[in-house]
């Protein structure tokens, strides 16, 4: 009987020791490759970037369907670029961005032309500016409605893709990170303090009262409510770290 116990034992600090550790190490192994891929969220929806030469590729699903934005050309050595929106409910749109490389260190648009040839954009457009400029030198700036969270998106004949949308794809600029990194901060600081204040119990409490109270003493309600925390917080840890990738 004491043998089994001793063996029970053993497995138990196996499992705690060994293989509980390894598959935290895996589960985050993969949570951080989610993490860090790289795409760029287009209406709410996070499209995965592939490069194939020349071509970027951007896809994702949405609830609607699936999406595929391509991106044709290189805006250092190409004078235009293809960007092709192949969008759920069967829409597709198709742009050929017009650049000028009178600068060589910051080349611009001049103008966007849709599939039909009809020139939609006439002006100026650099990288990393906020707004477009059209042939009058007139700012052009547009509410984007779509950029908005939880806002329903109506892919049908009418849809409309927005002008900066195009420039911004063509030049890269909306290229990010899959995760929020905000939230994975506020996580790792839950988690943090969390094993300090398991890790040593008193010292978060000492830490807050040490100037005011000589050899301050927790409470009871103090010592369950620390107790507490020691679930909820790494709960809200988690959550916290899952809302980042979604």
């Amino acid at each position: 009987m004491i043998i089994e116990r001793i063996r029970e034992m053993n497995r138990k600090n196996i499992f705690l020791k060994i293989v509980l550790p390894a598959i935290l190490v895996i589960i985050l192994i993969f949570y951080f490759r989610a993490f860090f891929t790289k795409g760029v969220y287009f209406n709410n929806t996070f499209l995965v970037k592939s490069v194939v030469g020349a071509e970027r590729h951007y896809m994702g699903k949405s609830k609607h369907g699936g999406i595929h934005i391509t991106v044709k050309g290189l805006e250092d050595t190409h004078d235009s670029i293809e960007v092709v929106y192949r969008l759920p409910g069967n829409v597709n749109r198709q742009y050929t961005v017009m650049l000028n490389h009178e600068n060589k260190w910051y080349p611009s648009i001049e103008n966007i032309i849709d599939k039909d040839g009809n020139i939609i954009f006439e002006g100026e457009y650099k990288k990393g500016q906020q707004y477009m400029v059209d042939k009058n030198g007139k700012p052009l700036f547009s509410f984007d409605i779509t950029a908005l969270r939880n806002v329903d998106i109506a892919y049908d004949e009418s849809y409309k893709v927005p002008l900066k949308n195009i420039a911004e794809f063509a030049f890269s600029e909306t290229d990010t990170f899959r995760g929020e990194i905000h939230y994975l901060i506020y996580a790792i600081i839950l988690f943090f303090v969390t094993w300090i204040d398991y890790k040593y119990p008193l010292f978060l409490f000492k830490l807050n009262y040490w100037l005011h109270v000589e050899d301050p003493k927790p409470s009871e309600f103090y010592l369950t409510m620390q107790k507490i925390s020691y679930v909820v917080f790494p709960i809200i840890g988690i959550i916290l770290m899952i809302a980042a990738i979604y």
